[in-house]
């Protein structure tokens, strides 16, 4: 009986430290508005210069 409480303990134990570890990443995310920041910096960008170089065959007159 022990040896299965043992067991049982350790896996609780494991996930709630990944528990704590996945809020205090989406936390800081969250705090720091980092999802926002990487679309301004790393994805527009991208987005800008793919949609700049592509070829128009249309002129608005």
């Amino acid at each position: 009986m022990k040896k299965g409480l043992k067991v049982t303990l350790k896996i609780l134990g494991k996930l709630l430290l990944v528990g704590l570890i996945g809020f205090i990443t989406t936390f800081t995310v969250y705090i720091f508005n980092l999802e926002n920041k990487l679309i301004y910096y790393v994805v527009r960008p991208f987005l800008n210069k793919h949609y700049d170089a592509q070829v128009r065959d249309r002129r608005i007159v």
